[in-house]
């Protein structure tokens, strides 16, 4: 029997040898006849190996402190044909009640207890594989361990004999002797078959060690194993493993470190990688590893078959052979031969045959396993998923959920080629999503497609894709001042995003197999023997790849360039020279104006969020109706200047004062004109008149304005105050109104009318007889606008005119139909600025007597007051359209009758 396993008493964990490995005399190539056949030869040959393998001379004595060398159970291990031993002294121990036997067989040499051959674990399992243990790193440094269990460094701790042949392929190590004596022991195996009266019956279906497996701790066995007794050809040897429990506590694992004889005489080809199935098109690769378990290194021979449809296929061999047949060199007692063979995945099922050994040499016990084979299965792919996103007219960006495939299960399906296998560990790999429209798909994840770590053998993905739509890859950046010009704003810009889905996945198995023969015994019977190996491999499977293909559809408009004007009238109302009232209308001057639309980003519910002010393509040119009212009147009159003075005349009364603007003449002959007057007197010029005007402009200032100054200009210059009498200055010269001096016409003054004006307001003995005053007021009123989104209430109508998205401007179906409706852009202004000026004229305000010439002839003269046209073409101004302004003639006049002169008066 092998060396048996020992753990603390004070651990949860009772571990005991299984049953005995057995190698037939055949199987260890003819060396049987020299195996020992008897308790005392098993020893001589053991402490020989112990002295030529370790210098230990006389190891194994036939006693011990714990008692006599047990050579009943050597007896029974060599009438079995077992061709390994364990070494036990004393006697039988610790009775197990349930069980009917006793737990251990005796003692090792060192004192340890040695179980039973089929003892349970007695004292239970927490679940935790071997090989995932807290195990303590050199224990034999470990000032715990060393406290605990009083042990010390030996010989044969982290030993290395790199000239002892069994161990070369461990380079000098017990490595894979300990591997060996878990994987014999343990590997594959479920706890069900070592419980012991039901203890801890929730892990029975657990597996206690994973074959090959080292320590998860990191490291090697050798590493972590205080080794006790070394192995031997024929002998097991022993070891622990010391394990820091969470409560502070340590504890021990006995450590079964295998015989090099169950390591030898047998050559078999595993499928390392094969997988269940790929792709056409795929570039895929088989694996096949050689295990020799010859003691010496070996060549044999070996042949690959690789078809699809009953014929050959294009391959590529690589590893530690690169030809489709022929020898390969196997060193002693490994596995590490590999062979590969990689093609591409055909249209078709792939048959794969490997042999190995085909001439027998060498000689091996059983060749049944030297010959596997096994098919992979081509994979089709999905149909093509298809499917549409929209993003709308005022959408900046888009996320989008989807299930990929339309959330159909993308599978991979594991299935080695053998019936009798047992899945090692977990299925491993990972569906791999590709985003083939990065520039589409931005911010891409996906999500549901954890890495593959999966205790099945089918493996589904049901993947979610998250991402956004981005308007800029669709050529239309608005936010950044980029915009596109769609021509025809119902039809989308359209892009497909692609993504391909594939991946692979692999699952490690492991399976058992038995190479046995029959031989002699010592007394001439048959005797079979069988040695159960353990092999290892991995299949993989490719998930059934496809692609999801989406037509994004990007609706774009930015707006029209220009918006259809208002007309407004451009006029002057009652244009005519004897009306004192005129309403003029005009188009206001033109203002550029931004504008901005609110654009949103939606989520992958539809919901218009994070809303977005984004400035419009094109500004937007506010005009509106301008106006102007000019009213004109006669404050003061000729008439009523002069009706005092003409009223005294008429009663012919001489008193002075009541001749206060001029002197009319008192003769009653003369007073059926109207006003009469004898030449030589005063007749001071008189009237005073008003004009008020009120104009309505709009303007991005609240200053005063060039307009309404620039009109009330315009209209003062107007104004004219004329006549053809005949006056004298005080140097005695014949004048007109202007003071210019008169010419003669014979032996008469010649008439030469003259008139007064705003820029010509002096007149004889330049008095300055013309006077302006002016009063005026203005009210602003800002023109309000609103960028609330939801309601259009805040901003006038006047900006509605103008901007896109409103039936003001007869742009609604912007709004209804590209969801486009314009703002005003932040800290722009337009104002209504109504202004009002009030001018009055007075002719000879101070009252300044002009007297007439003595020597103006007598006849009819006129006066009167009268405004000229104003040509506003020639203005800068808005209002420039309107043309000419009509002037008004007469606004005020009389007529002036001279018969005689004061000379007369005199002489009478």
């Amino acid at each position: 029997m092998k060396k048996s396993i020992w753990l603390s008493i004070v651990t949860i964990f009772l571990f005991q040898s299984i049953a005995s490995s057995v190698f037939s005399e055949e199987s260890v190539n003819d060396t049987s006849n020299n195996l020992p056949k008897t308790a005392t030869a098993v020893i001589e040959k053991i402490n020989k190996d112990m002295a030529e393998l370790y210098k230990k001379s006389n190891y194994y004595t036939m006693e011990t402190n714990k008692g006599k060398l047990r050579e009943d159970l050597l007896q029974n291990q060599i009438k079995s044909n077992n061709s390994n031993f364990e070494i036990v002294y004393g006697g039988n121990h610790e009775w197990l009640e349930h069980s009917n036997m006793f737990a251990f067989s005796g003692y090792s040499i060192d004192g340890d207890s040695v179980s039973t051959e089929g003892a349970p674990w007695y004292a239970g399992w927490s679940g935790i594989q071997i090989q995932n243990f807290n195990m303590i790193k050199e224990p034999w440094k470990d000032s715990g361990v060393k406290s605990s269990y009083k042990i010390r460094k030996n010989d044969f701790d982290a030993f290395v004999g790199r000239d002892i042949e069994y161990l070369v392929n461990s380079g000098g190590t017990f490595e894979q002797a300990i591997l060996t004596g878990l994987n014999l022991s343990y590997a594959g195996k479920k706890y069900e078959r070592f419980i012991y009266n039901n203890q801890d019956k929730e892990y029975k279906d657990r597996v206690v060690y994973t074959q090959n497996t080292t320590p998860s701790k990191g490291g090697r066995w050798i590493d972590y194993v205080h080794v006790l007794q070394p192995p031997t050809y024929l002998s097991w040897g022993s070891g622990r493993i010391y394990i820091q429990g969470s409560n502070g506590n340590i504890t021990y694992l006995g450590i079964p470190i295998a015989p090099f004889i169950l390591q030898v005489n047998d050559l078999s080809p595993h499928f390392e990688t094969l997988p269940t199935g790929a792709v056409a098109g795929q570039e895929v690769t088989v694996g096949i590893r050689i295990r020799s378990s010859f003691a010496t290194q070996k060549t044999t021979d070996y042949a690959w078959k690789i078809t699809s449809n009953g014929k050959e296929i294009p391959v590529r061999y690589h590893g530690h052979a690169s030809t489709l047949a022929g020898e390969i060199m196997l060193a002693a007692n490994t596995a590490n031969n590999i062979l590969f063979a990689t093609f591409t995945m055909p249209d078709e099922d792939v048959y794969i045959q490997f042999n190995l050994n085909r001439l027998k040499s060498p000689n091996e016990v059983f060749y049944g396993n030297n010959e596997i084979y096994g098919w992979i299965k081509k994979v089709n792919s999905m149909p093509t998923t298809k499917g549409s996103f929209d993003l709308d007219y005022n959408v900046l960006s888009k996320k989008v959920k989807f299930g990929l495939a339309d959330g159909a299960a993308i599978k991979a399906v594991l299935q080695p080629q053998y019936s009798d296998f047992t899945w090692s560990g977990n299925a491993t790999g990972a569906l791999e999503v590709i985003n083939n429209s990065d520039t589409i798909y931005r911010y891409f994840r996906v999500e549901n497609n954890p890495l593959v770590n999966d205790a099945a053998s089918t493996i589904v993905r049901q993947p979610d894709i998250i991402a956004s739509l981005q308007r800029p890859d669709f050529g239309d950046d608005p936010v950044n001042g980029k915009w596109y010009i769609n021509p025809a704003p119902y039809t989308p810009n359209q892009k497909s995003g692609n993504i391909s889905f594939q991946g692979t996945v692999s699952r490690n198995f492991t399976r058992n197999y038995q190479v046995c023969s029959t031989t002699k015994n010592g007394e001439g019977k048959d005797v079979e023997s069988c040695q159960t190996y353990t092999e290892s491999g991995s299949t993989s499977a490719p998930f059934t790849p496809g692609e999801d293909v989406k037509t994004i559809r990007t609706y774009i408009y930015n707006g029209a360039k220009q918006i259809a004007p208002k007309l407004y009238k451009n006029s002057i109302d009652k244009n005519k020279a004897d009306s004192l009232i005129r309403k003029l209308f005009w188009t206001s001057e033109p203002y550029n104006y931004n504008v901005i639309r609110w654009m949103a980003h939606e989520d992958e519910n539809k919901n218009l969020q994070d809303w977005t002010k984004v400035k419009g393509q094109f500004e937007r040119i506010f005009t509106q109706q301008a106006s102007g009212d000019i009213g004109w009147k006669v404050e003061n009159s000729m008439a009523q200047a002069y009706k005092k003075a003409r009223a005294t005349a008429k009663k012919m009364l001489n008193d002075k004062s009541n001749y206060d603007t001029a002197v009319f003449a008192t003769d009653k002959q003369l007073q059926g004109y109207d006003y009469p007057i004898k030449s030589g007197y005063y007749f001071n010029p008189v009237g005073t008149y008003t004009f008020t005007l009120e104009t309505v402009t709009f303007k991005d200032t609240d200053k005063d304005t060039k307009d309404h100054k620039d009109l009330v200009e315009e209209l003062t210059n107007s104004f004219r105050y004329e006549t053809d009498l005949m006056y004298i200055n005080n140097d005695k010269v014949a004048v007109n109104l202007r003071n210019e001096p008169l010419s003669k016409n014979g032996n008469n003054f010649a008439r030469k009318p003259a008139a007064l004006s705003v820029e010509d307001n002096t007149g004889v003995n330049d008095a300055k007889l013309l006077t302006v005053e002016n009063s005026f007021t203005k009210d602003v009123e800002e023109i309000p606008y609103s960028q609330e989104r939801e309601s259009d209430k805040g901003t006038h109508e006047f900006w509605k005119n103008i901007l896109e998205g409103y039936s003001q401007s007869s742009t609604l179906g912007s709004f209804n139909n590209f969801k486009y409706r314009e703002y005003v852009g932040l800290n722009q202004n337009i104002y209504k600025i109504t202004e009002k000026s009030t001018v009055t004229i007075t002719i000879n305000k101070d009252h300044i007597p002009v007297y007439t010439t003595a020597e103006m002839p007598d006849g009819k003269y006129y006066v009167k007051a009268w405004l000229a046209d104003v040509e506003l073409s020639k203005s800068t101004n808005a209002y420039k359209s309107l043309g000419k302004l009509v002037g008004i003639k007469p606004l005020d006049q009389i007529e002036v009758t001279v018969k005689g002169s004061m000379f007369d008066d005199l002489n009478n």
